[in-house]
């Protein structure tokens, strides 16, 4: 080797640029505060996503619930509405379901003892039990005026005949009506 050594990068140069200005040594630590606020605003964003996420899953659940309870309620309320059309249908049914032997006794005693009757039938209505289907069949001298007789008499119980039909065959009279009751 030779005695004379280089130490080129031991002798002064003259700087080829301006030195930077004392306030750029903040920029790395700003940079570093940078990462590490935006390391914190992704973890609280994050947090607040599952967060978010584990709320809408029960107010999901909340609201199945509540549906579920409203249908429940729902179909127990069409039930007792029901129940109260059945039930005001019958309590009309029994309004309307008054005794018939009052009706058959007027009958009785609004026709003379020489009339015969051939056939007395009185029947309710299906669907409305104040309704009577009266037919007679009667028999004597003065069986026309015994149908007056027997009109008038059932009058007295508040009930009027709803288009009724007379056939007449020699002696024999078929007398049709339905009764209804008139309330006053």
């Amino acid at each position: 080797m030779t005695d004379y050594l280089c130490h080129d990068f031991k002798t002064p140069r003259t700087d080829a640029a301006r030195r930077l200005p004392s306030t750029f040594r903040f920029i790395p630590v700003i940079f570093y505060l940078a990462i590490v606020g935006t390391a914190y605003i992704m973890t609280m964003d994050y947090l607040n996503f599952q967060k978010a996420k584990k709320l809408k899953q029960e107010a999901t659940e909340r609201k199945t619930r509540i549906e579920g309870e409203r249908d429940a309620l729902n179909a127990e309320f069409a039930t007792l509405e029901a129940e109260t059309k059945k039930a005001e249908g019958l309590a009309e049914w029994m309004e309307g379901a008054r005794n018939i032997q009052p009706i058959v006794v007027k009958i009785a005693r609004a026709v003379a003892q020489e009339t015969k009757f051939g056939e007395v039938t009185l029947e309710r209505g299906d669907e409305v039990a104040a309704n009577l289907s009266l037919g007679i069949k009667i028999s004597g001298i003065n069986a026309s005026t015994e149908i007056v007789n027997i009109e008038n008499a059932l009058g007295q119980l508040q009930y009027r005949s709803f288009s009724p039909q007379q056939t007449k065959t020699e002696e024999l009279i078929e007398y049709h009506s339905t009764l209804v009751r008139s309330t006053q």
